[in-house]
Order: structure tokens, then sequence, then C-alpha cells
């Protein structure tokens, strides 16, 4: 029996990621010699190892037990690969997401680190916002995310960073009251918000839901920076940034709106797979941890 490391990873790339183009794409090569490897693991092994009758790419139940003996496989190999090594010379792909609002403060400040320590590894960096991240997570996607939670179970490791104050703030021009709003005071006002698929978004839709003053006019936008644009021509009223605001806020083009119960806050992680984590996963982690800072835009 004949099987080689490179069938392992195109079996379980395609599975974890749900077609043979994304495995393609995370291993830097063709759909064509995914689907090659994939055959010849098949023809070895005398098993069918996906269903070729859907559209995606889905394991057979003998495929899902062969993918998770590759990812041991894989992990071994690996390990094996890296601790030959030296970490400065480090050569490979590390696949970083983040949100928006870790995009406009502290990335930068990340990215620039990363590069220092480990001047030959490939950085590659996705920013979305945290519903996508966590579904692209659990298929495998990136070694590392940046996001905020916990929504974790056990087979994450999840370093907690610091929390992003946030604060409802409006334009100037709808003269906002400077006492503090109610809840259904603060409903008759024209909302905005992230997609429903961010923690944000659903922890306001809660929070008004509990008050019971579901909103009446809600606007919802995929972009952070266009949430703030809208609220600084008083279209709405958003819970913003601080840090990522305070420069409007100081210049008056925007002002806080006070109200009571406030919405806490959201910590943020850095989270990594357990079992299939790469080597650099803990480590850059750990400095995510360190140069975590939502008080400022990056400039």
């Amino acid at each position: 029996m004949n099987v080689n490391i490179k069938q392992l990873e195109a079996l379980y790339w395609a599975g974890r990621l749900g077609s043979f183009q994304a495995a393609a794409n995370r291993l830097h090569t063709t759909q064509s010699a995914i689907s090659k490897r994939i055959a010849e693991l098949e023809e070895t092994l005398e098993r069918q190892l996906f269903d070729r009758s859907r559209r995606n790419a889905q394991l057979t139940p003998a495929g899902e037990r062969v993918s998770l003996a590759a990812g041991q496989m894989l992990s071994i190999s690996r390990t094996l690969i890296e601790e030959a090594g030296d970490p400065d010379e480090y050569q490979a792909v590390f696949r970083l997401a983040a949100t928006e609002a870790t995009a406009l403060t502290w990335l930068p400040a990340l990215a620039k680190r990363v590069r220092a320590d480990y001047p030959k590894l490939r950085l590659e960096i996705e920013i979305h916002e945290g519903g996508v991240l966590l579904e692209q997570l659990n298929r495998g996607r990136y070694d590392l995310a940046l996001l905020p939670g916990p929504m974790w179970g056990k087979i994450y490791e999840a370093v907690p960073m610091k929390t992003l104050e946030r604060a409802w703030m409006a334009s100037p021009k709808l003269s906002t009251p400077p006492v503090a709003l109610t809840v259904e005071e603060l409903s008759q006002y024209p909302i905005g918000s992230q997609y429903s698929d961010t923690i944000h978004a659903r922890l306001q839709s809660a929070w008004f839901t509990r008050a019971g003053y579901p909103l009446r006019h809600h606007i919802q936008a995929h972009s952070l920076s266009v949430l703030g644009e809208l609220t600084r021509v008083g279209a709405i009223v958003a819970q913003l940034p601080t840090g990522i605001y305070s420069e409007q806020l100081r210049k008056k083009e925007l002002v806080r709106v006070l109200v009571t119960p406030e919405l806490p806050d959201v910590q943020y992680f850095a989270v990594y797979r357990r079992a299939t984590s790469h080597r650099l996963a803990e480590p850059i982690a750990a400095i995510a941890k360190d140069l975590c800072d939502f008080s400022s835009r990056a400039k």
C-alpha cells in the first residue's frame, strides 16, 4: 500500500473546506492535482472517499474515517518537519483572520511584529465579520483568528485579549438629549448595526428585545466604516468602537449618546484549533495578546 502525504493533505483539506478548489488554494496547487491525488488514494485503499453525487466535496463514512487518520498523520508530519528547523527560518504559510475593528486599530502592529520575528514566514491575512471568521475557522481555513467571544468548544484554544470598548454615538444634527436615554427612547431613533451574524449585532438585538422594544427603524451594514459614516451624517444612531472614532468625538463630528442600562462590551480572543494547529499558532497568539489595543485608530 503506497499512501503519501500529498494524498492525505488533499483528502483532509477537501473534506474540511468542502471543495477540491478550496483545497487546491490551501495547498497552492491545482484542482486537477487534488482530484488526481484523491483518485489515487481511493484506488490504493479500494474505497470511495467522496460522495460524487453531492455538489460539494462530501466525505463518505469511509472518507470520514480516513480523514480523521489523515489529520493525525499530517499533525505528526508537521511536527517532525518543524522541529528540525529554526523558527527564525520558518518558511511556511500562516493564515491569520481578523475583524474590521482589529484591522483598523492594532492589526498593522501585529503584522509588523510577525514579519520581524519570522521574516521568511508567508503571512496571509483576511478581514471578515466574526460570524464568517468562526465558520471558516471551523472549516480549517485559518491558522489563527482574532475575534470576539467567547463561543468556543473544547477543540479550540482561546487566548483572552482585551475588550473592545463601544459607545452609542450620533451626529450632533440629531440633537440627542444630554441625559441618559432609556432603551424605549433610544428605539425611537433609526438604529444601525453590523449584520446579524456578528456577535455585536446579536447582543444588540437581544438587548432591545429583552427590554421589550424591538427596533422599528434598523439599518444593517457589513462594514464598520460604513456604519460610522452613516452615523456621522445623521442617518442612524449606532454603537461604535470608541478608540476608532475618538478623533470624530474630539472634533464633535460625533457625540456620545448616554443610554441606561448600558450594552455590555465584548472581549476579544486569539483562537486556534488544538488538534491541527500550526506550530506558530501559540506564539503568534501570545504576540497578539501582547499587542492587542483598541484604544486608537492605526496610522
